[in-house]
């Protein structure tokens, strides 16, 4: 039945009710009136009268009746808080599933909903005859009066149910005044889902104070309302001591490079309703002066869609991980062991020095920049005094040359300057000159000392090129001609040298290719006896059977040492020399086999075994051969080989000097490396013409052999003359072109066979 059906059956019955007290009332006014005045006779008026005084009457009997039933039961529902549209709101709060309630004062429900019916398990009925003064136990109904009494407006009651309620033992209520006096709006709270609410609240908690980043939550006004243990520790500070300050007063961010501020990320992150992230050079000083570097990612906090509580910043301490990426960036482009830029890091200042000669047009140069003898230092001293020798070098480089230019180690001993803005060659050569002077010298490396001298290539910007690659060829290029030339030199770039670079690499593959096929074969030279012109020894010179052509051995032998097979060519030269020498010696049992070795050999660990292998291989012993090492590159290297020499003359080996005289080697180390014999250069032996200014360096030499107790050998006899004066002279041995040239096998064993 709908409300409108109601409200009419309502007004029909108050009209009835109306109507029937209209009548009584209407006859006693008709008694009193009609029977005071006597005039019952006149039956039209009587009846006139009753009609109009019930009519009146009845309407107004209605109304009055029908307004105060109306009024008494608005009234009624009002008191019970429904209001206007009382039976929707009555049939809403009976519907819902929430455990809601009405409770008078005395304790006796007005209305239950369906969801507290379902929690407590029992019907409307039974809970509004119980009340809640029976559902609960009588400790819990005294805190529900206690609770009226004491004026809260709200609170929340653990009341414990009575004992033949149900099995539930008790529930929390949380009550509330209505408008109403003595009416209270009553709503259960899921003991079980709060408990599991908490414990989701306790073990966010435990999370946030358990990860390993700094977290601290703000509220809208960004005044910090939590930070977690990793945040104090960042900060200096208790959570107690920064709760309810503002977030850029207790971390206030700097830029890492600059040191300029960066803009509160809390405000950013609320006022963007979006995450913000700082990863980059963000830092944070706290107020003990510690600096770190961290990584910022903060959120706002949403309560619904739209609606921000606050914001949480979730930071990251990456300062040792920050410190490595930037030593790992610098390691990246400078060398490890001189902390000189790299050959990446130079390429880079290459490209821009060109863009700016190139804008400002003027010049700058490139010196490639090599230590000689480094590789032997490392193999004598070991590896550890090598690095310290270049550390060493690199602080003498960087000192002497101006800020604005560069100095690089792109590998090994090898070192690049860049010179930057130079006007012409001459201030190239100032600066090379200083910088030869300055770095050029002894140096101290653990207990010892080395001289080191350098060999410089140059390039300029833009004759010999005009980008990077190029430059750093030319300078390239230049250096190995400066080797070439002679220790501690220097040289321009020339288009020359490239034609002899294509040549000598062209060469280097031929050779190892030579090499692997065995082309490589031994010459002799005889060496005689001064005064009978016997042949005493067989100097091994190395050949290559190149197509129909035999090369001599000057000819590619400082190739094959620059293209690292040089000591792998001697040994196939040598072994077969060994071989012929064993037939040889059928014929002639005093001959001596000399072989020409290099500081290479010597400072080849291996090669005594090799050697003494190879001898024994074809029963032959060390006292029937004479190593010969040319006297320039054994006066560089004496430190060095002086121990190697040693002991190959312990093995039995006659060591001797070649090319005596070039070097001008001092006496008394002679006398200290034990040789057995010198070669006198044939340039001085060329000298002796027979004028009246003669033969003064030979005879002198001849002299030195004498006093030192050693057999003299002269080399490069092309004349008579020089035979007869040498001899005369005390020479020992003589070799050259006047008694022959160097023989193949076949020709030395039918000399010999031949006598």
């Amino acid at each position: 039945m709908n409300q409108v059906t109601q409200k009419l059956l309502f007004s029909f019955f108050f009209l009835l009710v109306g109507l029937s007290f209209g009548i009584q009332i209407s006859q006693l006014i008709e008694n009193l009136l009609f029977a005071e005045a006597g005039i019952y006779g006149n039956e039209a008026l009587i009846e006139l009268f009753n009609y109009f005084s019930l009519g009146i009457v009845g309407f107004v009997m209605a109304i009055v009746t029908g307004g105060g039933v109306i009024f008494l039961a608005r009234k009624k529902q009002q008191e019970i808080g429904f209001g206007e549209h009382g039976e929707l709101y009555y049939e809403v709060f009976k519907e819902s599933l929430v455990a809601q309630f009405l409770v008078c004062e005395n304790g006796t429900f007005y209305a239950v909903s369906q969801g507290l019916c379902a929690y407590v398990n029992m019907s409307e009925d039974e809970l509004i005859e119980t009340g809640i003064v029976k559902l609960v136990d009588e400790k819990s109904f005294k805190m529900f009066q206690k609770w009226q009494d004491g004026g809260e407006e709200f609170e929340q009651l653990d009341l414990h149910l009575d004992s033949q309620s149900g099995e539930l033992a008790h529930f929390i209520v949380s009550l509330n005044h209505t408008h109403l006096s003595g009416v209270f709006l009553g709503q259960l709270i899921n003991i079980a889902e709060q408990t599991q609410i908490q414990k989701q609240h306790e073990l966010l908690a435990i999370t946030l104070r358990s990860v390993g980043d700094g977290v601290i939550c703000a509220d809208t006004e960004g005044n910090i309302s939590f930070v977690n243990p990793v945040a104090e520790a960042v900060l200096a500070l208790l959570d107690r001591e920064v709760v309810g300050k503002p977030f850029h007063e207790v971390m206030s961010l700097i830029d890492e490079e600059s040191k300029e501020p960066i803009c509160d990320p809390m405000g950013s992150a609320m006022a963007q309703m979006q995450t913000v992230s700082l990863t980059q050079l963000a830092c944070f000083r706290n107020h003990l002066g510690l600096e770190f570097a961290i990584e910022i990612s903060c959120s706002p906090i949403f309560l619904g869609s739209d609606q921000i509580a606050g914001a949480v910043l979730v930071f990251q301490d990456v300062t040792e991980s920050r410190l490595l990426r930037k030593k790992m960036a610098h390691l990246a482009h400078h060398d490890a062991l001189s902390g000189l830029p790299n050959r990446l890091l130079l390429q880079d200042r290459l490209i821009q020095a060109c863009k700016r000669a190139k804008r400002h047009k003027h010049q700058f140069a490139v010196i490639f920049l090599d230590l000689n003898k480094f590789k032997l230092i490392n193999d004598t001293y070991g590896h550890d005094s090598g690095d310290e020798l270049l550390k060493q070098v690199a602080k003498k480089l960087t000192s002497t040359i101006r800020a604005c230019d560069t100095v690089s180690r792109i590998g090994g001993d090898e070192f690049v300057l860049l010179i930057d803005a130079m006007e012409d060659r001459r201030n190239v050569r100032h600066v090379i000159d200083k910088i030869f002077a300055a770095a050029s010298g002894e140096y101290g490396i653990k207990t010892t000392s080395v001289n080191i001298s350098f060999s410089a290539g140059i390039a300029l910007y833009p004759n010999d090129g005009d980008n990077a690659d190029t430059l750093m060829k030319c300078a390239d290029s230049a250096m190995y001609r400066a080797k070439k030339v002679g220790h501690s030199n220097y040289q321009f770039y020339c288009t020359m040298l490239d034609k002899e670079a294509e040549y000598c690499l062209e060469r280097e593959k031929e050779l190892v290719v030579a090499l692997a096929c065995g082309e490589f074969f031994p010459y002799f030279q005889p060496i005689v006896n001064a005064q009978s012109h016997e042949i005493e020894k067989l100097e091994v010179l190395a050949r290559w059977r190149h197509g129909d052509d035999v090369v001599a051995a000057e000819q590619f032998i400082e190739t094959a040492e620059e293209a690292g097979i040089g000591i792998q060519l001697s040994m196939q030269v040598f072994e077969q020399a060994i071989v012929a020498f064993a037939d040889l010696i059928t014929h002639k049992p005093s001959l001596l086999l000399c072989l020409n070795l290099s500081v290479r050999h010597l400072l080849d660990g291996s090669f005594p075994e090799q050697i003494i292998d190879l001898i024994e291989k074809y029963r032959l012993t060390p006292s029937q051969f004479e190593l010969e090492i040319a006297e320039r590159p054994l006066l560089e290297n004496a430190d060095e080989l002086s121990d190697r020499l040693v002991l190959l003359s312990k093995f039995g080996f006659k060591l001797s000097i070649d090319d005596f005289g070039l070097g001008q080697t001092n006496p008394v180390l002679l006398k200290e490396l034990h040789f057995d014999s010198i070669k006198i250069d044939p340039s001085f032996v060329s000298e002796i013409y027979g004028t009246e200014q003669q033969d003064d360096l030979a005879l002198v030499m001849i002299n030195i052999a004498k006093s030192l107790g050693v057999n003299c050998i002269a080399e490069g006899v092309e004349s008579e003359f020089q035979a007869m004066t040498l001899a005369t002279h005390g020479c020992n041995q003589l070799q050259g072109h006047f008694f022959t040239t160097p023989l193949s096998l076949d020709e030395i064993e039918r000399i010999l066979r031949n006598g």
